[in-house]
């Protein structure tokens, strides 16, 4: 037996349909299903990593190196599409590489929404699984069953996709998210209305957050009108976006305009210091900065184009 078939797949997804005949499936849907499959898993990677997942920029080449997939196989019986990771795997029994803990978090993040369970799963995610689930609505896929084996310490789960689970996470994505959250920015405007207390901050970069506070906050809210001011509290998210729709101020205080960008060109800030007021830690490797700019982009065209607009 070669090598190939003792390998036990990375992944599996049996799809049922109406038009899915044994060993069989349409191109274009077999297409799809690749694609959304592989969004799906390179935002739960960035989602353990700590990055962004709701962005338009492509992923990270570590993410790409370590979670990049492969058809390895078409099974008859009920259609089942097998895969593997690219990535050469480490020679070490049930070793769970990035690759497969993110298949694994996946996995647990599709089994909850079928099983009705309320996991906590990151936005970008969501919205991947949402168009996963897109692949359920053409007329000849119904179902797509996700299958991760057995791995290491990690037990095998089977999960269904289908128009009932795309219909809760259409329900969670519509919902407004609640966060705590800091926004840096002038305090330009208040209003002291008894039922409509609310004040706006411009922060240095991005569109202006239109906050909310308590009574017991007026005298501080009004002390730092003009000012550049750092508040805390609770943000209302707005549905499909991690964009701030208000925050609801529990804290508030001025803020060294420093922190803010102004005053900085005449500032004598040397590099770490910059580096810290602005929260930019060292890079590890350079390798995270893989895919920044697409491929088929010309970087010297990228960059006169920044001088230009400067002109």
């Amino acid at each position: 037996m070669s090598k190939e078939r003792r390998e036990t797949p990375a992944l599996k997804l049996k799809v049922r349909g109406p038009g899915i005949r044994s060993g069989k499936i349409p191109v274009p849907d077999l297409i799809r299903i690749c694609q959304e499959t592989q969004n799906a898993l390179n935002r739960q990677a960035e989602a353990l990593h700590g990055r962004k997942t709701l962005h338009p920029g492509p992923t990270a080449g570590p993410i790409q190196e370590e979670c990049t997939l492969e058809l390895t196989g078409i099974r008859k019986g009920t259609t089942t599409l097998q895969f593997g990771l690219a990535k050469p795997q480490l020679p070490i029994p049930d070793a769970v590489t990035p690759g497969m803990d993110a298949i694994g978090e996946l996995s647990i993040a599709i089994e909850s929404l079928s099983n009705g369970q309320r996991k906590i799963i990151d936005p970008g995610v969501l919205l991947a699984l949402y168009e996963l689930g897109g692949v359920v609505e053409s007329r000849a896929v119904e179902e797509v069953e996700w299958i991760a084996p057995k791995k290491g310490r990690r037990k095998s789960v089977k999960a269904a996709i289908n128009k009932a689970v795309r219909q809760k996470v259409a329900a969670r994505l519509s919902a407004p998210r609640k966060v705590i959250v800091q926004v840096d920015g002038v305090l330009d405007m208040a209003d002291f209305k008894p039922k409509e207390r609310k004040c706006r901050i411009d922060p240095a970069i991005g569109a202006s957050v239109l906050c909310t506070f308590d009574r017991d906050k007026e005298n501080e809210i009004y002390a730092l009108l003009r000012k550049p001011v750092r508040a805390i509290g609770q943000a209302v998210l707005q549905p499909y976006t991690d964009r701030v729709e208000s925050v609801h101020v529990d804290s508030i205080q001025i803020l060294p305009s420093l922190s803010l960008g102004e005053g900085n060109f005449l500032a004598d800030s040397s590099i770490s210091d910059l580096a810290k007021s602005q929260q930019v830690k060292p890079l590890r490797t350079v390798t995270i900065l893989h895919g920044g700019i697409p491929e088929d982009e010309d970087v010297d065209e990228f960059l006169q184009a920044i001088y230009d607009a400067r002109k």
